[in-house]
């Protein structure tokens, strides 16, 4: 009686775990045959010899969850472009821009410590968090609107509306934003926070605009006038709250404005003191509280 004869191995299955997984997340399929095209075919023969083909990378990326393995594989690309751009910053700020001044020494962090390594973390978790929640959600919601799932919208109307919403997608993958947390609590945090508020407040006014919400409104209106209001806000906060005010753009607002924060004049005796700028500013807020003149 003859033996039933074994089906044939695939062909991701020929391939060494270690290397298959190392393929998946790190570059796709297209990605991997214009690689295989433009340089793994003209190098030397050891290398070409060991490559697998593309056709075998593409059956690998055929037999895996590709959106989840696509969701890791950029979060892991943000992470290592982040930390290399930081890294990057740091020496030239450090050896080049800081040529000729002493600097304080300053002591080892660890690296799980590290503000740059943090925010190539937070940074990479929004990106995996959000995609995996919005995906989540997106199938959730056509799950909730079938034919099938209409005993749980009877029996729980206010979550299924909640559920099945347009906007519940995007709502809830916003949730990925507290991953900033990650990154320490430092101005940049906040930098951060203030500017994707403000982009979701302009997205926000343009889906609003684009439905007409704003046909009739005058012919002075526009978006010109988040300028005046962003600037007295911002100059607002840096008399009255600068410990909360970014401390870059602050002594840049103090080394630009000498004809409203005079300096010492040449001709003023060495003798007699002369305010600082940050005390003449201390004294604009304190002149603003006691409501002078």
């Amino acid at each position: 009686m003859a033996s039933p004869s074994t089906p044939p191995r695939s062909d991701a299955s020929k391939i060494d775990p270690v290397l298959r997984n190392a393929l998946r997340y790190t570059i796709s399929a297209k990605e991997y045959k214009t690689l295989h095209e433009y340089l793994i075919t003209r190098s030397p023969q050891a290398l070409r010899k060991h490559a697998p083909p593309p056709a075998r990378v593409d059956s690998i990326a055929r037999a895996s969850d590709d959106q989840n393995v696509a969701a890791i594989r950029a979060s892991l690309r943000v992470f290592i472009a982040s930390q290399t751009g930081l890294q990057i910053w740091h020496l030239i700020r450090t050896r080049i821009l800081a040529r000729g001044e002493t600097q304080r020494p300053k002591g080892k962090t660890s690296i799980l410590q590290s503000p740059n390594f943090r925010l190539s973390v937070s940074l990479s978790l929004i990106l995996f968090l959000h995609r995996i929640l919005f995906r989540f959600l997106t199938r959730l919601r056509s799950n909730l609107l079938s034919n099938d799932a209409a005993p749980f919208r009877r029996r729980n109307p206010r979550i299924a509306r909640l559920l099945t919403s347009r906007l519940a997608p995007a709502v809830g993958a916003s949730l990925a934003g507290f991953a900033l947390g990650v990154y320490p609590a430092d101005p940049l945090r906040a930098t951060i926070a203030i500017y994707v508020a403000t982009r979701a407040a302009e997205f926000a006014y343009n889906a609003l605009a684009g439905e007409g919400w704003f046909r009739n409104q005058p012919w002075w209106w526009g978006s010109w006038m988040l300028m005046p209001l962003a600037t007295g806000q911002l100059l607002h906060a840096f008399v009255l709250d600068r410990d909360c005010f970014p401390k870059a753009y602050g002594d840049f607002i103090l080394s630009h404005t000498p004809n409203y924060l005079q300096r010492r004049p040449q001709t003023h005796p060495s003798s007699l003191p002369w305010p600082k700028p940050d005390t003449i500013v201390d004294s604009l807020a304190e002149m603003s509280r006691l409501h002078w003149p």
